[in-house]
């Protein structure tokens, strides 16, 4: 039975079925000849050879150099560090080619998400691709759910602004806490999650009340549509803000000196309406 398991998961790491045996074999006995290795497995000779040439070529073998050609299984640990590595390095190449095609392509479509946790994944996944931005309107439940995804993205530089409806502290993001946030939440039917990333993507959607299912949500990579919301939203944090200041007895030298915050959340810079502006042939 383990015979069994060691070929099946060698299969799913992506050996050949003749591969995963004859690896199998050579790591369960002393190093031996191919020809033994056939006897050994029950398979033709000639099937076998190839399939050590090509264990030798993922380094999961050793031959040895003479006349005997004595094949060696390299021990499990190494095999699979390089395994890892190759899919490190092939997951890497994958998403360079795939982030060249999706630069070219335009789609301004408005695409509806059924399930909540297609929400919260794909909120994640924006994050993760954060270059300069990252707008956030959440309440409590949700946010807390994409909490290390946008500590993520502030840690490596990226400017993270969230508007929270109870106190809470998001590591190296602005953070602006509705003066109302508890009453909001009491009195809205659902639990709502609305990210904006760099002007370019956004997603907007209502979960039900206790945060189990979808209301109603949306997703769209619509330049136009995502900076237009990217600027609503970012007007709306320094709108709060100013509020919050305003009613704290803040001076105009305060006001002032809060510019600065929220110019960078603001953006103008955002990948987003670079990427507009080539779209349309305007100015910025």
């Amino acid at each position: 039975m383990s015979t069994e398991r060691s070929v099946r998961a060698l299969v799913e790491l992506g050996f050949t079925g003749l591969e995963a045996e004859v690896y199998t074999a050579l790591a369960q006995h002393q190093p031996m000849t191919a020809y033994r290795v056939a006897q050994l497995v029950g398979k033709p000779a000639a099937n076998v050879y190839k399939a050590v040439e090509s264990l030798q070529a993922k380094g999961a073998v050793i031959v040895e150099d003479g006349a005997s050609r004595v094949v060696h299984a390299v021990p499990a640990a190494e095999v699979l560090g390089l395994l890892e590595r190759g899919f490190r390095e092939s997951r890497e190449r994958a998403a360079a080619a795939l982030a060249e095609l999706q630069s070219v392509s335009t789609d301004d479509r408005v695409y509806q998400l059924r399930s909540r946790d297609q929400v919260i994944e794909r909120c994640r996944r924006m994050l993760e691709r954060a270059e300069r931005v990252a707008l956030i309107d959440a309440f409590p439940a949700p946010l807390e759910e994409l909490r290390p995804e946008a500590e993520a993205a502030a840690a490596r530089g990226v400017v993270v602004a969230a508007k929270a409806y109870e106190p809470v502290s998001l590591r190296e993001a602005e953070v602006f806490v509705h003066p109302e946030g508890r009453a909001v939440v009491e009195r809205w039917p659902g639990q709502w999650v609305n990210v904006v990333v760099d002007g370019r993507e956004h997603l907007l959607a209502l979960l039900t009340r206790d945060g189990r299912g979808v209301e109603q949500a949306v997703w769209s990579e619509s330049t136009y549509l995502s900076w237009v919301y990217h600027s609503a939203v970012s007007r709306e944090l320094i709108m709060a803000d100013v509020e919050r200041l305003i009613s704290g007895g803040a001076t105009s030298k305060e006001l002032r000196a809060a510019l600065g915050r929220y110019r960078r959340i603001v953006a103008s810079d955002a990948p987003g309406f670079e990427l507009l502006v080539r779209r349309f042939g305007g100015r910025a």
